[in-house]
């Protein structure tokens, strides 16, 4: 497959000056990162940004971009920080591919930046309660209110096995770590939500932008669905986000229990412990089947790239890290959420 090619600068500018403003000649670069869809960089000599985001040809993601177009609207009306959406192209359009513009916002995404350099020791000790408070504004929208947006019929728990199990049985790859844990997950799912919340899907350290003072933006939301807003808290806190930090649950910078203030004081309610831990197991079963999809992607052709066959080897971290999960452990465990098995 040949390699994609790059939005015109000159279809961009002509979007943004049907709006009313022409920025005059724009320069646009890739930003690396992101294993399912492009980000560029987009400047006018002025110095004004933006930010494109499209889908690559060949891509497969689980929500298309139009709906996550709308779903940055309905978030920023929430409260949320996000990147403020501007104009969304269907394919064929200024973009190639479907695509979005959206204002830019300053900061970092890059994970290990973030952990360890000195520039961002205010935003660590300041992102465990910004990330409780963002969160609670996403789990207070109402999912039914976002065009394309999908919400289980029945029990979010069941809804998230039926459907991690379909996508492993379409990649085609035995992992026998991964289809016990569903079995074992079928067998004790937590109780289920009063109504369905708005759940990101992939609320973790590499889709927040980060300034100086803390959260800036919640990026990335291609995973977004309606469900068991617990799904989001067991997602963030495995093992896999945390970078190395293997002490701190939340995303490698914080323990549970300041977060978990924080997601309360903006209106979110407290997850039970037993349904924290089967969120963060499942969590563990979502991010292999992921693993083993972009490398199935790399495999066959569809999308070549050394990060996708490069994610096909971390695999065994989120298996392993289920059998502790099955076997009585919880790597979310700190005061507050005792540890316990399924």
């Amino acid at each position: 497959m040949s390699e994609a090619v790059a939005p015109d600068p000159g279809s961009v500018r002509e979007l943004l000056a049907a709006t009313g403003d022409d920025p005059g000649e724009l320069s646009l670069s890739r930003i690396p990162g992101g294993a399912s869809r492009e980000v560029y960089a987009v400047e006018a000599p002025g110095g004004a940004r933006w930010a494109l985001r499209r889908d690559p040809p060949g891509s497969q993601s689980f929500l298309p971009l139009r709906t996550e177009h709308g779903l940055l609207a309905a978030a920023a009306r929430a409260g949320v920080p996000v990147p403020e959406p501007l104009a969304f192209e269907d394919e064929g359009g200024a973009f190639g591919t479907p695509g979005f513009l959206m204002r830019f916002v300053a900061g970092d995404s890059v994970a290990p930046r973030l952990l360890r350099k000195g520039g961002y020791a205010t935003a660590r000790e300041r992102l465990p309660a910004d990330l409780g408070a963002a969160l609670a504004r996403i789990h207070a929208v109402d999912p039914g209110g976002v065009e394309g947006i999908f919400v289980p019929d029945g029990d979010p728990a069941l809804a998230a096995c039926e459907m991690w199990e379909a996508e492993l049985d379409r990649i085609g790859e035995p992992l026998p770590v991964v289809e016990a844990g569903l079995r074992r997950l079928r067998l004790s799912p937590p109780p289920p939500p009063a109504s369905p919340a708005l759940v990101h899907g992939d609320f973790r350290l590499g889709n927040f932008i980060v300034d100086g003072d803390g959260l800036a933006a919640v990026i990335d939301w291609e995973l977004a669905h309606g469900g068991d807003p617990t799904e989001d808290i067991g997602w963030l806190t495995i093992r896999s986000w945390r970078f190395g930090n293997d002490d701190l649950p939340v995303c490698g910078i914080g323990d549970v229990e300041p977060f978990l203030v924080a997601y309360e004081e903006a209106g979110g309610t407290r997850p039970d412990p037993e349904s924290l831990r089967w969120w963060e197991a499942m969590g563990n079963v979502k991010w292999a089947v992921i693993c083993a999809r972009q490398a199935k992607d790399h495999r066959d052709g569809t999308r070549p790239s050394h990060e996708l066959a490069s994610l096909g080897r971390r695999i065994c971290e989120p298996e392993w890290d289920l059998l502790e999960n099955l076997g009585g452990a919880s790597s979310a465990s700190r005061p507050g959420v005792p540890g316990g098995g399924l």
